[in-house]
């Protein structure tokens, strides 16, 4: 009988775990030094060895033989629990058992001791299914439960798990695997199976899987099937209608140079071809992201595999983020229309990435526009200059260097000119205002005559008997309105 590469390569020992260093340490110095809990929570994404973990830590406190903690996997008890048969584990489907009645059945069954083995374990799959009520039934039994009895409650959504039930357990958080770590496996398994592989096409496998070891080895196993024995790109495009990370970076490129007629080609082929618009896309947004983390990063291999393709690149970190945005934009545009035309407007946005600059270019070349559209006038602004042509009009090289504002204060100010030079009289508030020191550095011809600012003229004898008359008014006004409302 056929047995599925996700059954036949599972891990038996905490040794034989990948990517869950933390997760086994823990649970074998438990066994090893004797220290094992009467409750554990295994939460984390789906595919990434929690139910698989409960079953070796099974194993390990009830084999006759262990070994510094691991389970010898020869003995009675690790043969029965390996082939489902041991009765001391009891794995229950949260999902479909999540009802209070369910779990006052099992709190009944737990006060049994263990049949065969050293404990009974109960493994409690997709934990945060069970109801409030379910829940609240098991917190007495969690907490004070029979001698050599353990709980192991797994989970995908930690947060539904309620406070009282995690103050009761012991936490252990499984993580993703990293794209290496699944790619080593998976070549493992190619070896054990004579299969012909390419690494791109396990590097494939390994993305698709977005970290979830048993995903990427069923994906192998159905590749494999299909390919008869081989496991190509070629394959993994026909068989799951997803483009390999070498067309999607083609793609990359021609959104980069700017060559939206070509880059629209292939959007409309992969869609006739059926391939799937979405993985592609999301394809497409890992792939700039990663081109931006390398252009953003000084040492970009401590966070990343570096490729060629990252290198090649020349666009700017500019260019990327619009790129990235465009992206983002379409997907989220996606929500409220088809994603395909959706896609197509982010490619006709990108045609002008090619002309983005970093800021260094832009401030280079604002720098050598400054030299070439320098103003003739301000060739004649220095001292040398005006000793060459004294007859030149001294305002309006005033004009064509100042702003307007600037020069129209200027220009209302008492002025006489004499001997090629502007003499302006000015008040010492206005002087201030005008920034007389910077102006007369950038235009020598220009001399200013500070003079004392002037006092405000008095009010006239006239005017000051029309006020004090009307404020004696106003007095005698509330002294009578007073009298007539003595409180």
């Amino acid at each position: 009988m056929y047995v599925p590469f996700a059954r036949k390569y599972r891990p038996r020992k905490f040794s034989e775990l990948v990517g869950q260093d933390v997760a086994s340490r823990v649970l074998l110095n438990a066994v090893r030094l004797g220290k094992l809990a009467h409750a554990y929570i295994f939460a984390g994404p789906r595919g990434t060895g929690k139910t698989t973990t409960a079953r070796i830590l099974t194993r390990a406190i009830n084999c006759l033989r262990p070994i510094d903690g691991e389970p010898c996997g020869e003995c009675e008890n690790c043969i029965a629990i390996e082939k489902g048969t041991f009765p001391d584990l009891i794995e229950i489907d949260a999902a479909s058992n999540r009802g209070i009645d369910d779990i006052r059945s099992l709190r009944d069954a737990v006060s049994y001791t263990p049949l065969k083995g050293k404990y009974k374990v109960y493994i409690l799959d997709e934990a945060h299914m069970l109801t409030k009520e379910a829940f609240n039934a098991l917190l007495k039994t969690l907490e004070e439960p029979p001698p050599r009895t353990v709980f192991i409650l797994c989970t995908t959504e930690y947060e539904k798990i309620i406070p009282t039930i995690l103050s009761r357990c012991q936490r252990i958080i499984f993580s993703k695997l990293r794209e290496e770590d699944i790619v080593k496996y998976l070549k493992f398994i190619c070896e054990k199976e004579n299969l012909r592989c390419e690494e791109r096409a396990l590097l494939t496998i390994a993305r698709i899987s977005d970290g979830g070891m048993r995903d990427a080895v069923s994906l192998l196993d159905q590749t494999a099937t299909f390919g008869e024995g081989e496991v190509k790109e070629q394959i993994i495009e026909e068989f799951l209608g997803i483009l390999s990370q070498e067309k999607v970076r083609e793609f990359i490129k021609l959104l980069l140079s700017g060559d939206t007629d070509n880059a629209l080609r292939f959007l409309r082929d992969i869609r006739d071809r059926g391939y799937n618009l979405s993985i592609f896309w999301d394809s497409v947004e890992e792939e700039v992201r990663n081109l931006i983390i390398y252009k953003s990063l000084k040492e970009p291999e401590r966070v990343m595999r570096v490729e060629p393709f990252h290198k090649e690149i020349s666009a700017n970190l500019n260019a990327l983020l619009y790129l990235e945005k465009l992206i983002n934009t379409a997907r989220t545009e996606s929500r409220t229309m088809d994603l395909f035309r959706a896609c197509e407007i982010a490619i006709i946005k990108s045609a002008i990435i090619k002309d983005i600059l970093s800021i260094e270019e832009l401030i280079k070349v604002l720098r050598e526009g400054e030299k070439v559209v320098e103003k003739p006038q301000e060739r004649q602004i220095t001292q040398e200059t005006q000793t060459e042509s004294p007859k030149e009009d001294l305002w309006q090289i005033l004009q064509n260097n100042l702003k307007r504002i600037d020069f129209e204060r200027l220009k209302r100010l008492p002025w006489e000119e004499r001997e090629g030079k502007l003499f302006i009289k000015v008040g010492k508030k206005e002087a201030k205002s005008l920034e007389i020191e910077k102006l007369k550095a950038k235009f020598p011809f220009l001399e200013f005559l500070v003079e004392e600012d002037e006092e405000k003229e008095e009010l006239p004898e006239s005017v000051k008997n029309i006020k004090t008359l009307f404020n004696a008014k106003i007095i005698g006004y509330e002294r009578d309105k007073g009298k007539d409302n003595p409180s």
